[in-house]
């Protein structure tokens, strides 16, 4: 079993209880946007802990732990965060690659790059790869941080409220390509959001909101 485990995380002045989600699982956590913040700040420890005893995130697989920021937990682990996709002044190939380029995986960006016409084909940009980004719209976002996760494969995804924002022809269509992704991904979900109303169509196994000091279960 693959999984990506917390332990209670201090989040402003609520607590996230301990928890998990497995390879094709699908969760959610409610929360306000600086509630959301504080979680990603686990993703990158400002020390490694040495010994599983210190840590608060970490992926598990049958054959070995790894801590949030180690080199295997940001190989298997994902993120679509909000408005956190697209660099306007990157072409479109350069932004999908660009994980890649800094991770100094050489084998990885040969990969991605053989992958690279097949996804953006699929995103629907297939003949524009050198174009820049050019417009930051929330759609743009999602669909190049939508691209990177189906070319690093990843076990686990976490995404940050990835469909809100969206007008609502461009949502029906971010929606129906990123359920095919995870689908074909077979990655668990870890998704955070603001509101119930997420818009991503996605129906979650577990659901839990966090609201000032109060924890509820829904």
């Amino acid at each position: 079993m693959i999984r990506m485990c917390w332990r209670d995380l201090q989040l402003l002045e609520s607590t996230l209880p301990t928890g998990c989600v497995s390879r094709g699982e699908y969760k959610r956590v409610i929360m306000p946007r600086r509630y959301q913040y504080a979680w990603l700040h686990y993703l990158f420890p400002e020390r490694m802990l040495h010994g599983e005893e210190g840590w608060k995130l970490w992926l598990e697989t049958d054959t070995a732990s790894s801590q949030a920021g180690s080199s295997m937990f940001l190989t298997r682990v994902a993120s679509l965060l909000h408005h956190r996709g697209a660099i306007a002044n990157l072409s479109l190939r350069e932004n999908l690659l660009l994980p890649f380029l800094y991770h100094g995986d050489e084998n990885a960006l040969i990969q991605a790059e053989q992958d690279l016409t097949e996804v953006a084909v699929f995103l629907g940009f297939g003949d524009n790869l050198d174009e820049q980004a050019g417009e930051r719209s929330a759609y743009t976002h999602g669909i190049i941080s939508l691209g990177r996760c189906m070319l690093q494969k990843p076990d686990i995804i976490l995404a940050q409220d990835v469909h809100c924002g969206m007008p609502p022809h461009r949502l029906q269509q971010f929606r129906a390509l990123f359920l095919e992704a995870m689908e074909s991904l077979q990655a668990g979900l870890l998704y955070l959001s603001t509101s119930e109303h997420d818009g991503s169509g996605i129906m979650f196994e577990d659901s839990l909101e966090l609201t000032g000091m109060d924890e509820v279960a829904v």
